[in-house]
């Protein structure tokens, strides 16, 4: 009996041994595209209590603003934490791909006293996008605007408040009207002054780790299948002239800390990771990249 029971224990401790993992999918995507993928994790390491997000699925309500998007997801989290508290109570991990990956870094921020121990951002445009790619998403009417003139469409109060694209815009030859007129990304790169300020920094640095990856392409292919720049998942972007790079440590996030990226670094818990050939929707459907990059995170 004894033997027995403790077998039995040695089982429930190894079951319960990995935090849960919360996924959440990109622009377009929905909960359904991780199925395998939670599956492996499951299998991998056992008793994972894993789920994917079910959460602005699709087209088009993936595209809705994303603050009003973050805002929501962290009221869904809420519910599924305060719905099982003891699975919860040592923490869990945050495990998301593109968008949602831009998402779930600024939930890391915006969730006060989170409970979040890992995030996991797999190919997720830190610092923005801008790329011809994504003209798509916006009216047909301005097929006619080249790459420099649309930050004239998606600066508006009016692209701003529905549009997650605009949301994420980030025209390197325009910093000022980023700066001003981007109700975003600015806000969350705690680039310029708002009364959350202290308390986004404060959050992030919460964390007891942040995992950053993405693809690198061939030489001077800058989108990876999904964002573009690809390298601002890892929080390089171009320089004003909208061609060279700067790379992460002469950001002015980093050097300013602005919100907690340099300090995250010091202290060891700052992870990036570039893979190459990796294109943009492997990180979620080739088992081979996301059992090598990202699982060993998720314990």
């Amino acid at each position: 009996m004894k033997f027995s029971a403790l077998i039995a224990g040695l089982l429930t401790t190894t079951a319960s041994a990995y935090k849960p993992v919360l996924v959440l999918h990109g622009i377009d995507g929905d909960a359904n595209q991780y199925t395998n993928f939670v599956a492996d994790l499951i299998e991998e390491h056992p008793g994972t209590n894993a789920q994917a997000l079910k959460v602005f699925e699709g087209t088009p309500t993936s595209w809705v603003q994303l603050n009003y998007q973050v805002e929501h997801i962290a009221s869904s989290i809420n519910d599924i934490v305060s719905a099982s508290p003891d699975e919860f109570k040592d923490g869990y991990h945050l495990v998301c791909h593109s968008q949602g990956a831009l998402i779930c870094r600024c939930l890391t921020e915006y969730i006060g006293t989170h409970q979040i121990d890992t995030l996991v951002s797999m190919a997720g445009p830190q610092m923005g996008v801008y790329d011809e790619a994504f003209f798509s998403f916006f009216p047909d009417s301005i097929g006619k605007l080249t790459l420099e003139e649309i930050y004239h469409v998606a600066y508006t109060s009016v692209f701003q408040d529905t549009l997650s694209v605009a949301n994420m815009w980030s025209d390197p030859n325009h910093v000022k009207d980023y700066l001003s007129d981007n109700n975003f990304l600015p806000k969350y790169n705690n680039l310029i002054d708002h009364d959350k300020k202290d308390e986004f920094k404060q959050n992030f640095l919460s964390l007891s780790k942040a995992v950053f990856v993405v693809g690198s392409q061939v030489d001077g292919v800058t989108y990876d299948g999904g964002i573009g720049p690809w390298q601002a998942a890892v929080f390089d972007y171009y320089d004003t002239d909208g061609e060279t790079f700067v790379d992460m440590k002469n950001q002015t996030i980093y050097t300013k800390d602005t919100f907690g990226l340099k300090t995250m670094d010091e202290r060891g818990d700052l992870i990036l990771g570039v893979v190459e050939g990796v294109s943009h929707n492997e990180w979620f459907n080739n088992p081979d990249v996301y059992k090598k990059y990202v699982f060993p995170h998720c314990t």
